[in-house]
């Protein structure tokens, strides 16, 4: 059993309001108990997203907990290692993803701010982790995002029009061609979509990616 197996465990008979008030936060805030969540349910112990816990800090805010319900801190701080290392490693991978391909052109005078802040709609993330699934589990899910994405916009999207194929990305370049119903027909070597992008003046961030959803 790892850590978040074990903590899941022991927090399972208690409520986050319990577990917190144990650890000084006599009124938590929504910010905490969603904080208290994504160590309880996620798969990082909440490390892919920076939170500072008032009390404990973000680490200590784990440390804490594994004390709270009782695990030994000669069992607890490896285990928060390895989770740390295996996070590394999942952002490390190469990131996989649908595009949905619309053989759109930019039509003169559609505006950028329009495309980058659309852009998202086309380029659909696995979770960070999805690497490290067989081979035959990414290339289904992949057709089944396919076609939930295909039956959810009804096939067009907005600016970049119909949709007429998918592109399961799984390496550099590399990709899976599928159908608009799912079906695998093809791959490619060489593929390497362009992506609109607005930043402000003097900063190399792309502004769209600051109001799309965390989805590692």
């Amino acid at each position: 059993m790892n850590l978040i197996q074990e903590l899941h465990l022991r927090t399972r008979h208690l409520t986050p309001q319990e577990v917190l008030r144990d650890l000084g936060y006599g009124q938590p805030d929504a910010d905490t108990l969603a904080h208290y969540q994504a160590v309880i349910g996620g798969r990082y112990l909440g490390l892919e997203r920076q939170h500072c816990a008032p009390l404990h800090g973000e680490t200590g805010f784990i440390e804490a907990l594994c004390r709270c319900v009782g695990i030994a801190e000669s069992d607890y701080r490896p285990g928060i290692a390895a989770v740390a290392e295996r996070l590394a490693e999942d952002r490390a991978a190469f990131r996989h993803w649908l595009f949905a391909d619309t053989d759109y052109v930019r039509a003169p005078g559609t505006p950028i701010f329009a495309m980058a802040f659309t852009e998202r709609f086309r380029r659909l993330p696995f979770p960070i982790d999805f690497w490290r699934l067989p081979w035959e589990e990414r290339l289904e899910a992949a057709c089944q995002k396919a076609r939930e994405h295909r039956q959810e916009s009804s096939g067009t999207l907005v600016i970049w029009g119909e949709i007429q194929r998918y592109h399961y990305c799984f390496a550099e370049k590399r990709s899976i061609v599928i159908s608009t119903t799912g079906e695998v027909i093809g791959e490619c070597h060489d593929f390497d979509p362009p992506k609109a992008t607005m930043s402000l003046a003097g900063s190399d961030e792309n502004l769209p990616d600051q109001f799309a959803p965390d989805e590692e």
